[in-house]
């Protein structure tokens, strides 16, 4: 698996996020995993994900198109001038660029509540995390203790990117595209922590979900609580992903969305309140 030809880059397409670094001026990277379906590497303190062509689009990620091949790993390579390079030559050329960011102005009620009973019928918590991770989560929340809800699970859980993460993640990122400001303490919590207390994948995958990034299936999943999609089929799309990974993140998802309405519901109760 070395498609690392001088003359013939691979072609790839790249996440947003990653716009300034790929763009940038090259420089060295290190990997750091690597396997059949990605090569994960680490420049300048941040990651990437170099994805194979079918692979999942990570937020964080160059994934290859076509009959593109991962770069070998090991020494020798870098990334920028649009590029990733091998000992000096461009074996990866991204050629488009995606936004895993999203936002939303609403949730459907009802579609929440169908939401809702595909996630509790599809899965459970990973073995490796407290029983009540959920509720867990749900109630520091609610209660605006979000340091304790982050201590019981960030790094905990099975799957390359551990369970208890995959849950952060969604709430995270399902908060940002909703409420921002109802995810300030939560997203504080989690990059002060994560860079510590989990993997440098997982770390990043979190900070993704800081701004609303998340991958496509997620991503799916919120749309279609907006009312754009059938939200059953989004969430057994996003549940599929992984081991442990999809519920999780639904799981997540559900959490945030569900804390970012009653917050809403508070604020607006207020403000008649105010007005009466």
């Amino acid at each position: 698996m070395t498609g690392d030809t001088a003359a013939d880059p691979g072609a790839a397409v790249a996440s947003v996020l990653l716009r300034d670094l790929l763009a940038g001026p090259v420089r060295p990277a290190t990997v750091i995993a690597a396997g059949p379906a990605a090569t994960y590497a680490e420049v300048g303190g941040r990651v990437l994900a170099i994805v194979a062509p079918g692979g999942v689009r990570l937020p964080c990620a160059v994934v290859l198109a076509g009959a593109a091949r991962l770069p070998a790993a090991g020494a020798g390579l870098s990334v920028g001038a649009g590029a990733v390079h091998r000992d000096g030559c461009a074996v990866v050329a991204v050629r488009r660029w995606f936004d895993p960011r999203v936002r939303l102005a609403r949730v459907d009620h009802r579609a929440l509540a169908r939401f809702a009973r595909a996630v509790r019928s599809r899965g459970t918590v990973d073995g490796l995390l407290p029983g009540d991770a959920v509720d867990r989560l749900a109630g520091g929340l609610g209660a605006g203790d979000a340091r304790d809800a982050v201590t019981s699970l960030l790094g905990r859980g099975s799957g390359l990117t551990p369970a208890g993460d995959d849950l952060l993640a969604g709430a995270l990122a399902s908060l940002r595209a909703l409420d921002p400001p109802a995810a300030d303490d939560l997203g504080t919590v989690v990059r002060a922590l994560a860079p510590r207390r989990t993997t440098r994948l997982s770390a990043a995958l979190l900070e993704a979900a800081d701004v609303a990034a998340v991958v496509p299936e997620a991503a799916g999943v919120l749309r279609a609580l907006g009312g754009a999609g059938d939200v059953e089929a989004a969430a057994g799309r996003l549940v599929d992903v992984g081991h442990t990974s999809g519920w999780h993140l639904a799981a997540g998802l559900l959490v945030g969305v569900t804390h970012a309405r009653a917050g809403a519901g508070a604020r607006a109760r207020a403000a008649r309140r105010r007005a009466s």
